[in-house]
């Protein structure tokens, strides 16, 4: 059986309801373990396999993770962002397929190709595409994944406590690394969809001076290896969609996605740098680059 572990601050209380729902009725989940980061706010769910768990103050995400892992009953799980709708059983598709219980598996994520993103909205549908057998594609990096980290399958014995001194970002990454240096194989997962409101919680401007605190601080887990980070490739093309845009690497078709202004204006160059330097990291050139693109492009629709 599985638990499923979700932090949240409530920023989208419909779609969190929603997705209780839909976990309620997969066969293979037996608890919801959903930490209200929003202490001063009661959180108004209830369900048969829901366990709330509200700290004094907003744990952030990551600890909320190292927390639920403590707490949860089962030793299979999955961390969920408490944003996004996946289809019909998705869950029981993973943890009842060969390679979720290979001992040779580290943690399955979402395959960012099957993700459909929205953006500056406050609720989103149930995919309407049914889950079919999932097609599961090796994960060999640790930094660049893309969405890889809104839904993470695993195992108690390949879940890694995350530093303190990472709050929001970079916990996927760190779990993702110390199952590679631990000869696990990291999977994307993919034909199970997932509807997704892009960064509806950790792009706002009340966290940005953590993330900036997580950014620094990420540097001492991943810089210290023997070879060096991987790199990304420096060509890339810009779309914009509303207030986003989306970076299309061309040589190894990553994509990421930038929050790049707000109804009024184009972000600050500081604000603009502390994201891209969180899913760019040590490539001053290339952040810098993308920035100048973006003011270049200042003119287009938004």
């Amino acid at each position: 059986m599985l638990s499923v572990i979700i932090p949240t601050v409530q920023k989208k209380l419909e779609v969190l309801k929603t997705l209780t729902d839909l976990l309620d009725k997969d066969s293979s989940v037996s608890e919801i373990f959903i930490i209200n980061n929003k202490p001063s706010v009661p959180l108004d769910l209830s369900g048969d396999k829901l366990r709330i768990y509200t700290p004094d103050e907003n744990l952030y995400v990551n600890p909320s993770w190292n927390l639920g892992i403590s707490k949860i009953k089962n030793e299979n799980f999955v961390l969920l962002n408490d944003d996004l709708l996946v289809c019909k059983d998705f869950c029981k598709m993973v943890v009842e397929s060969d390679v979720f219980n290979d001992g040779k598996t580290g943690l399955i994520g979402v395959f960012p190709g099957a993700i459909k993103q929205f953006f500056n909205v406050d609720f989103i549908e149930i995919p309407l595409s049914e889950c079919t057998e999932p097609k599961f594609k090796p994960l060999n990096r640790y930094l660049g994944t893309g969405d890889w980290g809104v839904a993470i399958f695993g195992k108690k014995q390949n879940y890694y406590v995350i530093p303190d001194d990472l709050k929001i970002i970079f916990g996927d990454n760190y779990l993702i690394y110390q199952n590679m240096q631990n000869n696990k194989q990291n999977y994307s997962v993919s034909s199970l969809p997932v509807n997704h409101i892009h960064s509806s919680s950790s792009a706002s401007r009340e966290f940005s001076q953590i993330v900036a605190g997580d950014i620094h601080n990420s540097k001492k887990y991943f810089n210290n290896e023997k070879k060096p980070v991987e790199t990304i490739p420096s060509e890339y093309e810009i779309e914009y969609k509303g207030n986003v845009c989306i970076i299309k690497f061309t040589q190894n078709k990553l994509s990421i996605f930038l929050k790049y202004r707000d109804e009024e204006k184009i972000y600050g160059d500081d604000r603009l740098e502390q994201q891209l330097s969180a899913l760019i990291p040590d490539n001053k050139a290339l952040v810098t680059n993308i920035i100048s693109t973006i003011r270049a492009d200042r003119n287009k629709s938004c």
